[in-house]
Parts: C-alpha cells; sequence; structure tokens
C-alpha cells in the first residue's frame, strides 16, 4: 500500500510546515483486509507506512467515498520537526 496523493509532510513534501502539524490523509484501494483488523491494528498497519522523521499516525477510520468499494480510510497523523 503506497502513500496517498494527498500526504503532505516535510520529508515527502517541500514547503511543508516544520512545526508540529495535524494532517489528514484519504486512502483509497487499501486492501479490503484492512476491514478484518481491530481499530488498534489498523492504527498500527497504518503507523508503519508512515513512520519516517518523526510522522505519527494518531486515528484511522473508516469513511464512505465513491470508490468501487464504496469507502476509503481517513489517516490522521502528526508531523514534528
Amino acid at each position: 500500500m503506497a502513500l496517498p496523493r494527498t500526504h503532505h509532510c516535510s520529508v515527502c513534501s517541500d514547503g511543508a510546515a516544520s512545526d508540529s502539524v495535524l494532517h489528514e490523509d484519504l486512502v483509497i484501494g487499501a486492501p479490503l483486509s484492512m476491514e478484518e483488523l481491530t481499530d488498534a491494528q489498523r492504527l498500527d498497519r497504518f503507523a508503519l507506512k508512515y513512520a519516517h522523521d518523526g510522522c505519527q499516525v494518531k486515528d484511522v477510520r473508516r469513511v464512505p467515498h465513491d470508490s468501487l468499494s464504496g469507502y476509503a480510510w481517513s489517516v490522521t497523523f502528526t508531523e514534528t520537526a
């Protein structure tokens, strides 16, 4: 599962803020097996994808989306300098 196109932090993108900043990504096309995980397991799974230079996942929740599967995952994370 690759980082979504909307992912924005100082490591991945130029011009991102350098203080502690709350971001939200919309991940579309995550494996269907994500539904079978507990909230804690989903948090751990996404945390591994965002675990670079101070990005820390705070929340993962399923949200409606106009994709083929009808939903996406909203990932809220902080970025610290």
